[in-house]
């Protein structure tokens, strides 16, 4: 817990003892300070709206969390293994994956997860923004710092979208798709999507860090989604009564935890294996946009480089990766 605030260690021991109290005294030894820090850290957890009863003689006992994202909370849910990395939470921020930036350029060497309660000026991909409202999505970015080549940026995309994919699905039971591209579909709609970011180092062709932001819509937002994409939108859950208590931090340390698990073994890609598994265009016809010309084309499958393999209808086939390429799904 070296990494954690007083109030994340208060906040970790009680919801590790929820549903019974723990002495102030016995937290101030547990934790090597005093029964007045103890008491102050309490306080502040109660002002953000933690429901924590004190009872004379017995001590402190959590009854109730509120639905905000809690750096305590999530490490609670992590493997011992992970519970070291920097987790930060926001109420608002303009860009997780931004913030995340200006960190690294400032001289941050620790690897850290960002989330945020809201995006002013959430980001996707080609340029593109993400609707961020405030409390009803899971808005995360990890910055790690890495020495692995350029190339092996497409593979963490992948890794990511993944372990989203399969994080979603361990916690809400629903079935879930990945579009290429990086987009994660519920019942047949976008419901989250990744953006990838890495400062490279030309000259010794490595990167010298990179940032991983996934955007996740849980609730839908109470005006609904807007935009010319907005039919093509949806939410995990259809309301809170259906989401329950708890899920968005719990989803974020179940997303953490199958990412870094991929991430320890990219070389061994079995993160592959649930990508191709969830694959939403492979064995389908689809339509690919390519420097100013677009053509049809069969897509065979998700290569060993995380590229969409397709072969056109003259029988050439070529290995497609990011960039400026759209593809559209074409009607079968």
């Amino acid at each position: 817990m070296k990494n954690m605030t007083l109030k994340e260690k208060v906040l970790f021991l009680l919801e590790e003892e929820k549903g019974k109290a723990v002495s102030g005294q016995e937290i101030a030894q547990r934790l090597s300070v005093t029964r007045a820090a103890v008491w102050k850290a309490v306080r502040a957890l109660q002002n953000e709206g933690y429901e924590i009863e004190a009872v004379t003689n017995r001590g402190y006992e959590l009854k109730q969390s509120p639905d905000v994202l809690s750096a305590a909370s999530i490490r609670k849910e992590l493997p011992e293994k992970y519970r070291e990395i920097g987790i930060v939470t926001e109420k608002t921020v303009d860009s997780t994956n931004s913030l995340l930036k200006e960190k690294a350029a400032a001289g941050e060497i620790r690897d850290i997860v960002l989330l945020a309660e809201e995006q002013k000026k959430g980001r996707g991909r080609r340029g593109s923004s993400f609707f961020s409202p405030q409390s009803t999505g899971l808005y995360m970015s990890l910055l790690l710092h890495t020495d692995k080549a350029p190339r092996e940026g497409e593979l963490i995309t992948a890794a990511a979208a993944a372990a989203a994919a399969r994080g979603i699905e361990n916690i809400s039971g629903k079935q879930t798709r990945i579009k290429w591209g990086n987009d994660i579909c519920v019942e047949g709609k976008k419901a989250a999507g990744i953006l990838t970011e890495a400062s490279v180092l030309l000259e010794e062709q490595r990167m010298e860090y990179i940032i991983v932001g996934i955007g996740i819509y849980l609730l839908p937002p109470g005006d609904g989604f807007s935009g010319d994409s907005a039919q093509e939108m949806t939410s995990v859950f259809k309301d809170k009564a259906e989401m329950g208590e708890g899920v968005r931090n719990r989803l974020a340390a179940e997303i953490i935890r199958i990412f870094l698990e991929y991430y320890e073994n990219l070389s061994g890609k079995a993160f592959l294996e649930e990508y191709r598994s969830r694959s939403w265009e492979i064995g389908r016809k689809i339509f690919i946009e390519k420097d100013g010309a677009g053509r049809q084309a069969e897509v065979l499958t998700i290569d060993d480089n995380g590229h969409l393999l397709v072969k056109y209808e003259d029988g050439q086939e070529e290995a497609l990766s990011g960039g400026k390429l759209k593809i559209r799904l074409l009607k079968q």
